[in-house]
């Protein structure tokens, strides 16, 4: 009889646990949403990520299915579905063991923050005329653009992504002001992100933009402190950060302004 019940109560605590989860893994893929559309959003592409999102689907289904057939057993809904506590138990298991992982994570960045045997390295905001970090990329036309080079030119610098909707819609601006602008002495570099650049070639020769446009290995996004897409700079004469980072484009009197100076 002590059996019995025990066994009722432990199927009682699993079928609220994995409901619990349930509403955790609807989260975790509301987010993981948000964060593919967003623009201003980055996830990276290591394994706990990828993982959590081949987990998050599965989780749902077989877990709210069991909570519900272990809950409200005089009902027999799932009854017919032998193996679905056993499958249910499997990712319950799997995503308890990933979010600890993603709390140890969390815990040890606490933990070592401040520390100098640990440092925490923390993106740090770039001023207002201190000199812009410099960078080569090689554009769209197979030639390489080194800032340190373009002394004596204003740059604007467009951070941007085919996968970011706002960036798009607003890469005729930057064309048109590259039009507007390119005889006058401003050379405006698109940097476009280094992640999801399968469709970027593509994407540029079919809207014809001619400014140059190259793709960030990874470090130019990081040196410029850019945490979110799209991101302007606007860069002086003398090679000195003069404006941003912004996240709409700045206005032709600015850039005017500049050219004067």
């Amino acid at each position: 009889m002590k059996k019995t019940s025990a066994i009722k109560t432990l199927k009682i605590l699993l079928g609220f646990y994995q409901g619990a989860l349930v509403i955790f893994s609807l989260l975790a893929f509301i987010m993981f949403i948000h964060a593919y559309f967003s623009p201003v959003v980055y996830v990276p592409y290591n394994w706990p990520n990828m993982l959590a999102f081949l987990l998050v689907g599965p989780t749902i289904v077989f877990c709210s299915c069991s909570a519900i057939k272990l809950l409200l057993p005089a009902r027999n809904i799932f009854a017919k579905w032998k193996s679905l506590t056993q499958i249910s138990i499997v990712f319950t298991i799997l995503w308890t063991l990933l979010f600890g992982y993603f709390i140890f994570i969390f815990q040890r960045g606490i933990v070592n923050h401040g520390s100098p045997q640990h440092p925490i390295s923390k993106p740090t905001s770039l001023r207002i005329g201190q000199m812009a970090p410099d960078f080569s990329v090689k554009d769209q036309f197979g030639q390489t653009i080194s800032l340190s080079q373009l002394k004596g030119k204003v740059v604007l610098l467009d951070f941007w992504g085919v996968w970011c909707g706002p960036c798009r819609e607003r890469l005729p601006h930057t064309q048109r002001i590259h039009e507007n602008f390119k005889d006058k002495g401003l050379v405006v570099i698109g940097i476009h992100s280094a992640f999801r650049t399968e469709q970027t070639a593509d994407f540029i020769a079919e809207h014809n933009y001619t400014f140059p446009i190259g793709i960030d290995t990874g470090h130019i996004a990081k040196d410029y402190v850019v945490t979110g897409w799209p991101t302007y700079y606007l860069i002086g004469k003398e090679g000195q950060l003069a404006w941003g980072p912004k996240h709409s484009l700045p206005s032709e009197k600015q850039i005017e302004s500049l050219l004067k100076d």
